[in-house]
């Protein structure tokens, strides 16, 4: 018989409105810790992208998949809900998703339960190569959040030019029955059927949005394609300028983290290989790993503008801190606000 002295506390499970004001208190607190350059942070991670796995079936030009070094892996589910476990209440977003395939993860339905059994909005971006049925309906019946499918092409030849590897006709398909199924399985699912403009499919974007509007249930984004923080090269991606550098501190120092699928922890989602580790989440806390030494000193030298040797950070122009509209919207909302548009205008983004 368990003892009163080592019984498990029981907790209730927060209302939505406590859910929301618990977000919104720690969202100020972040703002706060920027402001008062903080290098301890006092609120908690708000957003983090976790890596399922780096394994990716295609090539893509605009992705540095094909020059990463590190070993290809797949996080272990125990792993996972320990992250989540960590990171719940005060995390509201998790993207499942960085450097590889999340539909190749074996057990992706359930941790998507997962981490919304524990009030986490999940979302995920899939080349939708192996978007099949059975991987359709472990999407929508375990509860995801947001869905991003990157397509980049209009016709067989463009898409072959940029997701390489892939077959047109049969990604054109999966994606379709995806909303056929979508309409018969009820869901909150926002879907955003993406094309990263290069100078590949520049001339594209018209028919891109014509073929997928259609769809009950559809979004159409046109993304800008990114460098990487200047790690994958700008003439590739047909891009005209280097951005202009922004010498505030990043925000994402003080609102996110990045996890690999081993528990190594990055500072932000421009870092694909084993730098600027800050700690790993399979042997220490989350409060350890934000709060690290690593961390601390990366904030310090983001706020005295001394970035120079540090690798990723010195050749990113960083990103800046809207700090009354990371204050007003919780983080789904905030990624459905940039990616749900009526305009077929380039938008920036991350991920």
């Amino acid at each position: 018989m368990m003892t009163q002295k080592n019984a498990q506390p029981k907790y209730e499970p927060l209302t939505a409105v406590e859910m929301a004001t618990l977000w919104r208190d720690n969202r100020r607190r972040l703002v706060d810790d920027h402001l008062e350059a903080r290098t301890v942070a006092t609120g908690r991670p708000a957003h983090m992208k976790i890596e399922l796995t780096n394994y990716c079936n295609l090539a893509c030009p605009m992705c540095p998949h094909e020059q990463m070094e590190r070993d290809v892996g797949y996080m272990k589910p125990e792993l996972f809900r320990r992250i989540i476990d960590m990171a719940a209440p005060e995390l509201e977003f998790a993207y499942l998703h960085h450097l590889g395939e999340s539909l190749f993860h074996g057990k992706i339905g359930e941790l998507i339960r997962y981490g919304r059994s524990k009030g986490v909005a999940m979302g995920l971006s899939t080349n939708a190569t192996y978007l099949d049925h059975r991987k359709a309906k472990l999407l929508l019946e375990n509860g995801l959040d947001f869905l991003v499918i990157s397509m980049d092409g209009a016709s067989p030849d463009t898409y072959a030019r940029i997701r390489v590897g892939g077959d047109f006709a049969t990604t054109v398909k999966n994606v379709r029955n995806f909303f056929e199924l979508k309409k018969q399985i009820p869901n909150d699912l926002t879907v955003v059927v993406q094309m990263i403009v290069t100078d590949a499919n520049r001339a594209e974007v018209e028919p891109f949005a014509t073929l997928w509007r259609d769809l009950d249930g559809a979004q159409v984004m046109i993304k800008e394609a990114r460098d990487w923080a200047g790690q994958v090269k700008l003439v590739q991606l047909g891009k005209a300028s280097v951005p202009a550098v922004n010498h505030t501190p990043c925000k994402m120092l003080w609102t996110e983290l990045t996890v690999l699928w081993d528990g190594d922890v990055v500072p932000c989602v421009n870092v694909y290989e084993k730098q600027n580790v800050l700690g790993s989440l399979a042997h220490q806390t989350l409060d350890e790993v934000w709060n690290s030494a690593r961390m601390r000193h990366l904030r310090d030298r983001h706020l005295a503008d001394e970035v120079d040797g540090i690798e990723v950070c010195a050749t990113c122009p960083r990103h800046g801190f809207d700090h009354p509209n990371f204050v007003a919207h919780d983080q789904l909302t905030q990624r459905m606000r940039n990616y749900v548009r009526t305009d077929l205008t380039p938008r920036a983004g991350l991920s």
